[in-house]
């Protein structure tokens, strides 16, 4: 049999079954018979079945190909809570609509091809920066190409943005700690980009908004995700004559560390200092007393990515230029912040 012809319909009258029985087969769903589904599957094989997306994409010259950007350094960001629920939802949200995706390889490789070489060669349909420094030259060369991109936390000019709200959400954050009179807040933010920029931006906005001072050294700045150098500013402000009565950090693993260097030096908290983190992992829920957090919708972000991608490769004449998607997060109250 001709495997361009081969169809569902053709499986399901050699094996005696329904056309839906067939579908779910080739889906690996739980609701069909391991020995059925096995029969299904060796005989969709042995025809070359080719699924009728697979089909309209060799006819459309499409590959049904996304790249993904995930880190153009040393890839610690793979082992990062926040982005892996963002690459996950993005995932389902592409494979449903047959769609499968290959990592670029990292910046710093030997006798690699550049993130544009590795689109040309690969033939992607669309590509997916996750997490990458978009001032790099490499990276701007893509961001400058008419390869259908989706970029999650930068604004681009022709391209679909997707932004957590990191103005309003710190802002909500700062409301909550305020509501509970603290009025002394220091605030160690992450190292540059646009969503360190806006969460600052906020910081400073509703401390000059509600009258109060912020002394220098109440602003410093940590690498997200660095807990050896976190840990080193909290002893800093440990010493400060004028200390803050509540704290903020750029991520909750920092917050976390902070807290074991507080109750190593007697500090309770948050009776003795109040502290606050951001993006809702799962360990600031884990931990006593819990992290107050903004928690972030990483599943809306992951949707909202995939949905827009796909409608820029299938659509490319009525999805053009630059879109900003912004989705909000949810401050957790957590019970590291006492009220004063």
């Amino acid at each position: 049999m001709d495997s361009d012809c081969v169809s569902l319909k053709d499986i399901a009258q050699i094996c005696r079954v329904s056309i839906s029985t067939v579908s779910k087969a080739l889906n690996d769903k739980e609701d069909v018979g391991q020995a059925k589904k096995e029969e299904i599957q060796k005989v969709a094989r042995e025809l070359n079945y080719v699924p009728n997306y697979m089909a309209a994409s060799l006819k459309s010259k499409k590959t049904c190909h996304i790249g993904v950007l995930f880190s153009e350094t040393t890839g610690s960001n793979l082992m990062h809570e926040h982005f892996i629920r963002i690459l996950n939802s993005f995932k389902d949200t592409v494979e449903e609509k047959g769609y499968f995706m290959t990592f670029f390889n990292a910046a710093g490789t030997s006798k690699r091809l550049t993130y544009m070489e590795q689109c040309r060669y690969l033939n992607f349909d669309g590509v997916f920066i996750l997490c990458a420094d978009t001032r790099m030259p490499e990276v701007q060369e893509l961001l400058d190409a008419d390869i259908p991109t989706v970029v999650i936390d930068h604004v681009t000019h022709k391209h679909v943005s997707i932004l957590s709200n990191s103005y309003g959400d710190m802002s909500r954050l700062m409301q909550m700690v305020y509501e509970k009179g603290h009025r002394k807040i220091a605030y160690i933010h992450g190292t540059y980009s646009e969503v360190t920029r806006k969460r600052v931006k906020a910081y400073k906005d509703f401390m000059a908004g509600n009258n109060l001072e912020i002394p220098k050294e109440y602003l410093l700045t940590c690498s997200y995700r660095d807990c050896e150098k976190g840990d080193a500013l909290t002893k800093i402000i440990m010493n400060f004559r004028n200390k803050p009565t509540c704290i903020l950090y750029p991520d909750d693993f920092t917050a976390v560390g902070a807290m074991n260097v507080f109750q190593e030096a007697g500090f309770a908290v948050p009776d003795d200092i109040s502290i606050a983190g951001f993006d809702g992992l799962n360990i600031a829920g884990m931990v006593r007393p819990r992290i107050t957090t903004v928690r972030q919708d990483v599943i809306t972000i992951g949707i909202q990515a995939g949905n827009k991608l796909i409608n820029r490769i299938e659509f490319p004449q009525a999805a053009a230029g630059s879109e900003s998607i912004i989705v909000d997060g949810v401050v957790e109250p957590g019970e590291s912040v006492a009220a004063l």
